[in-house]
């Protein structure tokens, strides 16, 4: 690996453009990209303007990105991850670095580093934990795989805001993913609450309410409250959830979200956990998670 490193993009979309506008004002000069709807009429107009105040090559192939890149970054989308690694690995070099940064399963992650150590090179699974456009290439980014540690040293120096996590591939998808559970799923609740609340021409309440809850007390504090007590509670949350969609559905409104919290309350509703912490709220969320999981084992061997 060059200390100046020949950076390749596979596809060149809104993420790897500001990435790569950013390495450039940092001095990396050798950067290229290949994308496969360069040459369409009307979306390749975009892609070669994007190219060009970037300073950035388009190569013709996939082939020839890879010859030339010392580190070659992935940024398309998971569906199409597996197919384009097979095609990567074929031609790649043991002095060069896959890194992808598709918001794939930790599974498909593990696939790719297999593919990419066949051929004795480095592999980088990363994970974009932030909007790029305002970040650029200062985006946080995580990492983990055999070519982490690798990465880091070669592209900190250049203002990249990466973060190694271990060198084991899937780590770092396995956080976001999980990450995506709360944040998704956060969204979600929000779009259906306030639809409820601007409904009711109360969002303006909703929302002052909602930030003296989640901004009075650090995350953790918060967890511990919330958790510890619903384990206890579980089961009269259940019946507070249908009256919930019950005014949502009077509105007619979408309920699907809160369905589908009244769902999870009633399974950990019937795993006893009140009668399992003597109907006393535990001290910390993580004898909640512990409870859970030995609960379970034991519904299941019934």
């Amino acid at each position: 690996m060059m200390s100046n490193p020949r950076i390749g993009f596979i596809g060149f979309g809104e993420a790897a453009y500001h990435i790569c506008k950013g390495l450039g004002s940092e001095g990396l000069t050798q950067i290229q990209a290949f994308d496969v709807m360069a040459t369409d009429p009307i979306i390749g107009q975009r892609i070669r303007e994007r190219a060009h105040l970037a300073n950035v090559h388009l190569t013709m192939t996939l082939e020839d990105l890879v010859v030339k890149s010392s580190i070659i970054f992935c940024a398309t989308s998971a569906k199409f991850a597996l197919k384009i690694a097979e095609e990567v690995a074929q031609h790649m070099k043991e002095d060069q670095m896959y890194v992808d940064l598709n918001a794939a399963s930790p599974k498909i992650k593990q696939e790719i580093s297999s593919m990419v150590s066949k051929g004795a090179g480095l592999f980088v699974d990363g994970s974009v934990m932030d909007p790029v456009p305002p970040h650029g290439h200062r985006v946080p980014i995580y990492v983990s795989g055999s070519g982490a540690s690798s990465l880091y040293a070669l592209l900190q120096p250049f203002g990249m805001n990466i973060t190694v996590i271990n060198d084991q591939a899937g780590s770092s998808s396995a956080i976001k993913m999980v990450r995506s559970i709360f944040m998704k799923g956060f969204t979600s609740l929000l779009l259906e609450t306030l639809t409820a609340a601007y409904k009711s021409g109360i969002e303006k309440e909703i929302i002052e309410s909602i930030n003296k809850t989640l901004s009075n007390q650090p995350i953790e504090e918060l967890t511990n409250m919330l958790l510890t007590r619903t384990a206890i509670h579980a089961e009269r949350r259940v019946s507070e959830m249908s009256e919930v969609i019950e005014t949502i559905r009077e509105s007619d409104l979408d309920d699907t979200m809160s369905r589908a919290t009244k769902k999870k309350l009633q399974k950990l509703a019937d795993l006893r956990l009140n009668e399992y912490f003597d109907y006393k709220s535990p001290d910390h969320f993580i004898k909640v998670l512990e409870a859970i999981f030995k609960q379970d084992i034991v519904q299941q061997s019934r």
